[in-house]
Parts: C-alpha cells; sequence; structure tokens
C-alpha cells in the first residue's frame, strides 16, 4: 500500500494549480523556503528563524498572514521570519512532522535540524512578538564611570542608551533595547549608562540626546544617534561605520593567486557602477553574517576590462572567490537573505566554477571530466538547480570530476554551437564522449548519474563492440536498450536503467547494455529495431543472437528488475512445513538460514519477492536463503509467531532466531553480517 501511494500520482482540478499560490510568494520580508535551500538556511550561526508552515487553503493560515507580515516588518534585521508552503513542500513538511496548519517552528542560532520548538501560544503580534524577544540571548552592559575610563573598553565601537533619571522618559523602551543589540551584533557592542553626571558628559549636556555611538577608529569620535524605531536607528548607526574596501583588478588577480595557493579567506564581491550609497546599509550588515567572508567592491567603471572578463552584465552584481580561485555570480534577488545564502553555500563548493568560452574549449582540449550546467538566468528551474549542483559538487574532488556552469544569455553562440534547445541541459563532457542528464533535479539524480558515467554500469555498444553480444555465451544474460537521445520517452528510461544496472551487480551472468541508434543507426536498422525505446533480452541457455524476449513492461526500475529475475535461477529455497521442521529445526546446520515468511495475495510480499532474491544472491556462501508459503502453511506460521508478512527471520541454530526489521536489500544484508559476526565474536569469546 505504501509503494501504491508512493508511485501512484494524485491529480487535483485546473483551479487548484492556478490558484493555490503561496501566500507570502512575492513578500519581500517574509522569506518563503522549500526543501532544496531550507538546511541551508534555518541551520544558522549567526541568526534566529522564526517559520511558519502553512497550506494556502488553510482559513486559520491565511487569518496569520497579516499577523505573521507585520512581525517580519517588525524584526526585519533581528530575526528572520520565513515559510514553508506545504501544499508545495509537503515532503519537507512530513519529514518536520507537521501535522496542522499553521504551525510555527523556531530555531534558536547553531541549532540543528530537529532542534526547533514548536510555538503552541496565542497568534496575536503582540504575543508573537513577546515570545521571540524572550528567545534572544543579548549582552547589554551596565556602563559606569569605572567601564567608561576602560581605555580597553573602549576600543570598541558602542552603542550607548543614555537612561539617567532626567532623560529616562525618551530613552529606548526595553524592547527597543533587546533588538538593536540583536540586530548590530557583532558591529558595536550595546551598553546603558543610568549616571547623569555620565550621561551629561557623553551627550555633551544636550537633553535631547539619548542614544550615542562612539566610533573607536581611526580617530574617537561620538555620534549622535537618531531615530523613533530599532529599524532607523539601526540605519543611523549604520550609516556612520566604514564601507568595505574598493578593490581594483590587480587587487582581484592578488586575491585569486593567494586563494589558489591557500593564502586567504573566500570573498563576497560587489561589482557597481556609479554611487553605492544604495548599498551601504546592506553591505555594512554582511560582515555580521559572514564573519569568515572577506567582503570588497569593485567599481565597473573603472575596472571595466575585469568586470567584461567576468560577464558582469547587471549592476548591482554579487560574485564569490573561493578557496582554489573558483569564481561564481549569483543569479538570484539582490536581496540581503539571498546574497548570505548564496555566499555560504558557494563557499562550500569549490569544485563549482563559472565558465567562459575559453574555457569550455580549453575543458574539451584537455579531455578531463567536466559536469557542466548550461543555463540561463531568467529560467525559474536553473535558479532553483543551482543550489543542489553545488551540493553535488562537494561529493567529488577536482581531481576526479569538476562542475561548471555557462550562462546561455552571455554566450549564446557557444549554446547554438553545442546545440543547446533548453535550459538547465546538464552534460557530462569525458574525454570525447557527451552523457546527456534526463534524471530529476536533485542533487542524488546528478551524484548518482555522475558516479554511474566515471564507473558505468552500463555497457555501451556501437558497430565496433556488438560484437561482444554476437558472442554471447550460453551462461550469461544480456538486457539492450535500443534508444535515440531525441526521444523523450528514452530519457525518462534513462536514469532507470542506470539505477537497474546498480540492483543487477550482484548477479554476475547479468549484463545490461544500450545502444545509440541515431550514431549506429545501420546497426540498428539491421536488428529490425523500429521504435525507441526497445528492449530486448538475449536469455541464459542461448548463444548469441538466437533467443531473443522482447520486454512490453512498465519502464521503472522494479517491474524490469522483477521481469529479469524470473528468468533467473533463484538460490531461494521453497519449503513446506515439514521440510522447514526437518531443515532448520531439528538438526543443526552449518550456514544460518534466512526465510521469508509471505502470503502470495499480500502486495507487499510480491514487491518484496526480487529483493530477497537479491540478497539470497548478495549471501550466497554466508546463508542459506528459503522462503514459506504461510497462505499453504497457514497453521505452521501462526505457531512460528508469524503476524504479518513479509516476515524475514534469521535462524543461526534451531532455537536461536533473529527478525530483520527491514524490506531493503542493503539493510538486511548488513544486519544478517552484523548478527552472524556478533555470534562469531561471542562464541570465541567463550572459547
Amino acid at each position: 500500500e505504501t509503494l501504491e501511494k508512493i508511485i501512484r500520482p494524485t491529480y487535483k482540478s485546473y483551479s487548484y494549480y492556478t490558484e493555490q499560490f503561496g501566500i507570502y510568494d512575492d513578500d519581500p520580508l517574509v522569506i518563503t523556503l522549500s526543501k532544496s535551500d531550507y538546511e541551508l538556511n534555518v541551520l544558522d550561526d549567526n541568526q534566529a528563524w522564526f517559520i511558519n508552515f502553512y497550506a494556502p487553503h488553510c482559513h486559520h493560515c491565511q487569518t496569520l498572514a497579516s499577523v505573521w507580515r507585520k512581525l517580519a516588518q517588525e524584526m526585519e534585521g533581528v530575526i528572520k521570519i520565513a515559510a514553508v508552503n506545504c501544499e508545495e513542500d509537503n515532503g519537507l513538511c512530513y519529514q518536520m512532522d507537521i501535522d496542522s496548519y499553521p504551525m510555527l517552528l523556531y530555531y534558536e542560532k547553531q541549532a540543528h535540524l530537529f532542534e526547533g520548538e514548536y510555538y503552541r501560544g496565542s497568534r496575536t503580534f503582540e504575543d508573537l512578538e513577546d515570545f521571540v524577544l524572550s528567545k534572544l540571548d543579548v549582552k547589554i552592559n551596565k556602563v559606569g564611570v569605572p567601564l567608561w575610563n576602560d581605555e580597553i573598553y573602549k576600543k570598541q565601537d558602542l552603542l550607548l542608551f543614555l537612561c539617567s533619571d532626567t532623560g529616562a522618559a525618551s530613552c529606548p523602551e526595553e524592547k527597543t533595547q533587546i533588538k538593536l543589540a540583536t540586530s548590530l551584533e557583532g558591529l558595536v557592542s550595546i551598553g546603558v549608562v543610568t549616571d547623569e553626571e555620565l550621561a551629561k558628559d557623553i551627550s555633551q549636556s544636550d537633553p535631547e540626546t539619548t542614544i550615542v555611538l562612539w566610533q573607536a577608529q581611526p580617530i574617537s569620535k561620538i555620534h549622535k544617534i537618531k531615530g523613533s524605531d530599532h529599524k532607523e536607528i539601526v540605519n543611523d548607526v549604520l550609516s556612520h561605520l566604514p564601507n568595505p574596501n574598493q578593490l581594483t583588478d590587480e587587487d582581484f588577480r592578488d586575491i585569486r593567486n593567494k586563494l589558489r595557493e591557500g593564502q586567504d579567506k573566500p570573498w563576497l564581491l560587489c561589482f557597481f557602477l556609479g554611487a553605492a550609497t544604495e548599498l551601504d546599509l546592506q553591505l555594512k550588515r554582511l560582515p555580521i553574517f559572514l564573519p569568515n567572508i572577506n567582503i570588497g567592491l569593485i567599481h565597473c567603471g573603472r575596472n571595466s576590462g575585469l568586470c567584461t572578463s567576468l560577464h558582469i552584465n547587471h549592476y548591482p552584481a554579487w560574485g564569490i572567490l573561493k578557496a582554489g580561485g573558483a569564481f561564481e555570480l549569483h543569479h538570484g534577488r539582490g536581496v540581503l537573505n539571498e546574497i548570505v545564502a548564496f555566499a555560504k553555500d558557494g563557499i562550500k563548493s569549490t569544485n563549482f566554477h563559472a565558465l567562459s568560452p575559453a574555457d569550455f574549449e580549453h575543458i574539451i582540449q584537455s579531455g578531463q571530466p567536466w559536469f557542466i550546467d548550461w543555463y540561463a538566468p531568467w529560467c525559474p528551474p536553473c535558479r532553483n538547480l543551482m543550489p543542489e549542483l553545488r551540493k553535488a559538487s562537494q561529493q567529488f574532488s577536482p581531481e576526479v570530476i569538476q562542475f561548471g556552469s555557462i550562462d546561455c544569455t552571455a554566450h549564446q553562440q557557444l549554446c547554438i554551437r553545442n546545440d543547446v534547445r533548453s535550459y538547465p541541459s546538464l552534460m557530462v563532457y569525458n574525454t570525447s564522449k557527451v552523457h546527456h542528464f534526463h534524471g530529476t533535479l536533485k542533487e542524488e539524480s546528478v551524484v548518482e548519474f555522475v558516479r554511474d558515467v566515471l564507473n558505468p554500469t552500463v555497457i555501451n555498444l556501437d558497430d565496433s563492440s556488438f560484437a561482444l553480444l554476437m558472442r554471447k555465451p550460453v551462461d550469461e544474460m544480456w538486457i539492450v536498450d535500443f534508444y535515440a537521445p531525441w526521444c523523450g520517452p528514452c530519457q525518462r528510461l534513462s536514469p532507470q536503467w542506470r539505477a537497474l544496472a546498480n540492483e543487477l551487480v550482484a548477479f554476475k551472468q547479468v549484463k545490461l547494455a544500450d545502444i545509440d541508434c541515431v550514431a549506429n543507426s545501420e546497426l540498428c536498422s539491421a536488428q529490425n529495431v523500429r521504435s525507441y525505446p526497445t528492449i530486448r533480452m538475449y536469455p541464459l541457455g542461448s548463444k548469441g543472437l538466437n533467443t531473443v524476449v522482447m520486454y512490453n513492461g512498465h519502464r521503472d526500475t522494479f517491474s524490469m528488475k522483477k521481469w529479469i529475475i524470473s528468468f533467473l535461477p533463484s538460490p531461494v529455497v521453497a519449503l513446506t512445513a515439514k521440510e522447514f521442521e526437518k531443515q532448520i529445526l531439528t538438526k543443526k546446520f552449518f550456514l544460518p538460514w534466512l526465510i521469508d515468511f509471505y502470503a502470495p495475495w499480500c502486495h507487499p510480499c510480491i514487491n518484496f519477492e526480487p529483493e530477497f532474491t537479491t540478497v539470497g544472491e548478495r549471501l550466497q556462501g554466508k546463508v542459506r536463503t528459503g522462503k514459506v508459503d504461510c497462505e499453504m502453511e497457514r497453521d505452521f506460521c501462526y505457531k512460528s509467531g508469524i503476524t504479518s508478512y513479509p516476515t524475514v527471520m534469521l535462524y543461526l541454530s534451531p532455537k536461536e532466531k533473529y527478525e530483520i526489521h527491514s524490506q531493503v536489500p542493503k539493510e538486511i544484508i548488513r544486519n544478517v553480517k552484523q548478527i552472524i559476526k556478533e555470534k562469531s565474536n561471542s562464541e570465541h569469546d567463550e572459547l
């Protein structure tokens, strides 16, 4: 039943797909998260997150929306306010155990994925704000005369609230102080001055001044800070702080060389034209969230050659220089959260490069393996794919394969020459061969595809190698996919075919192959192949091409595997109750027995049958495998304590048995080996 639910698609009305859009999709302050970027964002060392899991059709979710937007506006810069649309990301919501809407989850800084706290209180703005403020751990020093005279304390930038008795009426309230301390953490230290004479001295006897910024470098100076709420105060404070360094093209080259030699931290670079005034506040906040990354500005008017070579075509543009010297551009929105997420994700992906036409030509000439993403920045699937590719690139060292992306809006002619007709187009270039990726746009699928290309389990046949099949011996089984690269069903079959080859690795006599019928048209024509894909089996017991079996079933891994295994001799022995008692229960045996108790009407049992055959094949020589039909042997199964199907039991002796609580071949094999090993060690210790 579970498998049926996974495989069987659910369909909704046209109005559902046109109307059930996310409540916060266009909100600039409420960050919409998805499964691909959830962990990257909320597992944050520098900022807390408050997340609203909702469904668009939910009445309570719609009622909460105005409060949630107000909270996001009020908490801007203090914590991140986010939302997850569970209609679009039901897998993420299931993973996070969301069972009702709306569900609010709070993550403190440095929390792990499942350490979020569920909010169960009232959903009014005041209660939500109080909850958030109660969670913020901030340090606000009480500044008296001794601390103010401490030269070490005054070497840092300080934001001071002058809250003496005479000025207390205008002193920022406690909520504002907490918000400011959180927003400016890492940039300035916060202090409260209650000594009236000290407050007068700091404010230079100005009774209207209740907040000041003490700036220690380069020359100590006091700035009077104005603002009616915490956001205005933050903006005024930031306006007095210095800008990041402006870099030249020569600086860029020096930094890149140092990164190649491992002598510098990564850099986040902002490429701009004109004055950078509108970027000031955003740039000055970046060090709070990216303490381990250098921040720099590059003026493309003064460094036009560099910006042209990096294909900067809009302003402001953001890019990162990574350890090792790889450079990558940001193609998302220029909002603070997305820039921070891009930088954090990008610096970990040192094996992911932005490529130019010259880079691509060098790749082709070198013959080194590269995974290349041909994309367009305006393409939503391309933008969603980028984080997945960065994660995939982290699974491989540059010596094995490198990852790159080519912008087809900037390099249109290169994309046309390489027959790129849709975005994203993903290809592995390995020596003279090009392998097209047609799987799901997720990290796991990309990693699996790359590993299959580098260490292929599918045999690629052509005119010259087809003789391998023609000389097939009687003790081998070949299954061949005749395909055309342009064929949609062939493209959908491709990842299933590779997965099938990996599942059948244990069956040494089985060979999976494919033939490109565009590149080998005469060969396919001679074999009378008239449609694509065509799947043919050349079974055991036949020589060469003498016997052919056609496959006309579903083209998913499970269905094809079940069909193939039905043609193979099985290591699994069918046992009756009497045979079971004779073989297992009444005598000692050298090899343990692994038994599958099943019922022929049980759908999970039917699905499990080829998996158990795989287990039997892989454990040959370590255990003997058998199966008992509990429909035929109902009384025996009942007496044996079998209450559900399928049940897998490992018998080490007539009286010693263990239930294996899994139907996944790898887990069954691992558990069986572990039990046998522990038993062997125990007997060795006793001896």
